[in-house]
This record gives structure tokens, C-alpha cells and sequence, in this order.
């Protein structure tokens, strides 16, 4: 009889036991599939940050654009505008069809004010305000000496009534007054040819000014087109290069990790393999999850579908600090499912010169390119380059293609840091 009671507890106790690994297992896999969710929408979140920040700054580049352009249409004295004098811009220029120079809109307003015999002003607004305050004073003096005239004529009708009382004094009178009627009537006339002339020459420069507004229209239009074509295209180009930078792993994001190791043995497993277009030969940082500081190397020595086999050695602490099942792995010229489109930048001297570089880079998976251009994922700086005079260097920070491979927002590395990741 006891020996039947303990047979049955037993057998109570198999299933109970079954059904709690069964939950711990349930309740693992909810917590993973919690943590991939909540990792997706960062990232989801993150991307569409990053859309709207270059939507903003699209919107914004064509506001400045539209203002230039139509500030330029306003004025109609369209050049160009070199910057301030003494003020170093590098390269940058300003491209906008309708730039305008403010010295040569200066030169435009003194040479009126000079033309119209008016003093030379500090603004447009106070220009105009002192060539239409010459206008006024113009026909105010012409109005002045019309009252003049009918003053004078109506003197004279007084003068021929008592004409044949005092004749000598008022043939004396009426010349006095005759000499000032012609010279009145004299600088009226030359105040009118010269409203008219003034009023002949703004008429040819209104039409001159609308021929050139009519050219610049067309002009503005065609510009228009093309400057659509090109940021439809530079769309295009920034939604690839927006897709591959979700694919790249960040420098400080592990390409991997260990999944078998033991203690005291030279092999050992990571979770890379041909699906993630690993390659044989390939080196590794191997780092534990805790602590930043490159413990040992791993050497890919044999790569399967879903895993890759790896030599481990040079470990700072071979003994306690060995490699273990989780550390994580790094090789900032790798990223998995991604084919890497490299440029060597700068000068490579023996034995990593350039040919033998590309070479290793290439046997590792990667595509060297041989001109710094859009497409390119990373640069490998060498060390700077010898001038054109041969006398020193140039440096390699300082030139057209490192400046253009930081517009297109590629990764940089140098020759130093993957020197120990590359086997001669």
C-alpha cells in the first residue's frame, strides 16, 4: 500500500513539471516577440523623423529659391553675387537663375540720381522720393511762372490803357516786361523739352524693361523644368540611399555574435552565414556584451547557410576571459546581407597599397571602386597625398572628393582601425 501512493505522486508530478517548462517557453517567446515590436516601431518612428526633416528641408531650399526669384523678377538686374569681400564661402556658390548684385543695383541707383540731377541716395525708396520730389518742384515752377505770365499780360493791358498818358514809361515798362514774358516763355519751353525727353527715354526703358522681363520669364520657366527634373531625381537617389542605410549597421551595433564557444578551444560558431553574404577569411572583433574593449579575434575558417565557423585567437585573457556564447562580434567593414561599394581615398603605401588593398577587400565580399561617386557606402582614409609640386602634401581632408563623400552622407574608416581585420 505505500509503496502504491508513492508510484502515483510521481507520476503527478512528471506532468506538472512538463506544463511549467511549457510556460516558461510561452512566456520567453512573448517577451522576445514584446521586445521585436517595440524595437520595430523605434525604428519605424525614427525613419519617419528622418523623412520629415528632409521634407523641411526640401520645402525650405525651394522657399529661398522662390524668394530670389521673384525678388529677381521685381528688380530685373539679374548677375551675380560673388559674397562679401574678405569673407571665405570655400566652393559654395549661389546658383539661383535670378541673382542680383547689390554693387551693381547700387551703381544702377547713384547713376539715376546722377541722370535726374538729384542727390545721390542711400535707399530705393528715398531714390524714387528724390527724383518725384524733382518732378513736383518741376512743375511747380512751371505752374509759378504760368501765374507769372497771365500777372504780366494782365500788366500790360494797364500799361497800353495809360499808354497815352506817360508813352515813354510805358514803352519803357512794356520792353522791361516783354524781356521777362521771353525768358519766361524761354524756360518754359526748356522745362517742356526737357519733361519730354525725360518722358521718351522712361518709355524705352519701360519697353526695354518689358522685353527683359518677357525673356526672363521664359528663362525662369525653363530653369523651373530642369531644377524639377533634378530634385525628381535627387528624390529618387535619397530614397535609395535611405534604404540602404536601414540595411547598415551602425558602428557601435554588433554584426553578430558567438553561439558556440568553450573554454580552452581555438573553434567556435557565430549566427552569420551565406545568407548574410559572409565571406571566408573574414576577421572580427570579438567584444563582451559588457564591456567595450576588443577581447580577441575570430577568423571565419568555414561558412554554412545559417552559421559560419570561426578560429578564435590573440584573447587578452586566454584563461578568464576566454570567448563565451553571446559576445558579440564587429567588423566596420561588414554589414550582414549587404555588399559593401568602397573607395579608397588618400595615399596606401606597402603593405597595404592600393592594389593589394582592393584585392583583400574584394576576396572579402566587397565592390572597390576606383572614383569617389553616389552609390559609394564607405571610405577607407589612407594617409594624405603627395602635392602636384611633389615638394610635400596635400591634405586629404581638405579635397573635393572627401567634401563630396561627406554630402552624400557616406561612413568613413580609416586604414588603422581595420589594418587588424584584413589578412595579408
Amino acid at each position: 500500500m505505500h509503496y502504491r501512493q508513492s508510484g502515483q505522486s510521481g507520476a503527478t508530478t512528471v506532468p506538472m513539471a512538463f506544463f511549467l517548462i511549457l510556460l516558461l517557453l510561452f512566456l520567453g517567446a512573448l517577451g522576445f516577440a514584446y521586445s521585436t515590436v517595440t524595437k520595430n516601431g523605434e525604428l519605424t518612428k525614427e525613419r519617419d523623423t528622418l523623412r520629415d526633416d528632409a521634407k523641411t528641408m526640401r520645402n525650405k531650399m525651394q522657399l529661398v529659391d522662390h524668394y530670389i526669384e521673384d525678388l529677381g523678377k521685381v528688380v530685373g538686374k539679374l548677375s551675380k553675387y560673388p559674397g562679401r569681400q574678405g569673407v571665405d564661402y570655400g566652393t559654395a556658390t549661389l546658383d539661383s537663375p535670378s541673382v542680383m548684385n547689390p554693387a551693381e543695383i547700387r551703381k544702377l541707383m547713384d547713376d539715376s540720381c546722377t541722370a535726374a540731377g538729384v542727390s545721390i541716395a542711400s535707399s530705393l525708396e528715398n531714390v524714387f522720393g528724390a527724383m518725384i520730389a524733382s518732378v513736383n518742384f518741376s512743375t511747380q515752377r512751371v505752374t509759378e511762372m504760368e501765374a507769372e505770365r497771365a500777372k504780366a499780360l494782365t500788366e500790360k493791358s494797364a500799361v497800353d490803357a495809360e499808354f497815352q498818358k506817360a508813352t515813354t514809361e510805358a514803352s519803357t515798362k512794356a520792353a522791361e516786361w516783354a524781356r521777362n514774358l521771353d525768358q519766361a516763355r524761354s524756360d518754359f519751353n526748356a522745362q517742356l523739352q526737357s519733361k519730354d525727353a525725360n518722358n521718351a527715354s522712361l518709355t524705352e526703358s519701360v519697353k526695354a524693361k518689358n522685353d527683359e522681363l518677357t525673356t526672363a520669364r521664359e528663362e525662369a520657366a525653363k530653369r523651373e523644368k530642369d531644377m524639377r527634373n533634378e530634385i525628381s531625381k535627387r528624390d529618387i537617389r535619397l530614397s535609395a540611399m535611405t534604404e540602404r542605410d536601414r540595411m547598415r549597421n551602425l558602428p557601435d551595433v554588433a554584426d553578430g555574435k558567438i553561439i558556440v564557444a568553450r573554454n580552452g578551444v581555438s573553434m567556435g560558431f557565430i549566427n552569420l552565414g551565406r545568407k548574410d553574404l559572409l565571406q571566408p577569411g573574414t576577421m572580427f572583433h570579438v567584444k563582451n556584451p559588457n564591456n567595450p574593449a576588443v577581447k580577441g579575434y575570430a577568423e571565419v575558417t568555414r561558412v554554412e547557410e545559417d552559421r559560419a565557423e570561426v578560429a578564435l585567437s590573440n584573447f587578452v585573457d586566454p584563461v578568464g576571459d576566454f570567448a563565451r556564447e553571446g559576445d558579440l562580434i564587429y567588423n566596420p567593414i561588414f554589414t550582414p546581407r549587404m555588399t559593401r561599394t568602397i573607395y579608397l581615398m588618400g595615399r596606401f603605401t606597402a603593405p597595404y597599397n592600393k592594389e593589394q588593398l582592393t584585392l583583400l577587400l574584394k576576396r572579402l565580399g566587397n565592390r572597390v571602386v576606383a572614383k569617389m561617386a553616389p552609390g559609394v557606402d564607405t571610405v577607407v582614409l589612407g594617409n594624405d597625398p603627395v602635392n602636384e609640386a611633389g615638394d610635400g602634401f596635400t591634405v586629404v581632408k581638405d579635397s573635393e572628393e572627401y567634401k563630396e563623400a561627406h554630402r552624400l552622407n557616406v561612413e568613413f574608416t580609416y586604414l588603422n582601425i581595420i589594418r587588424d581585420l584584413i589578412k595579408l
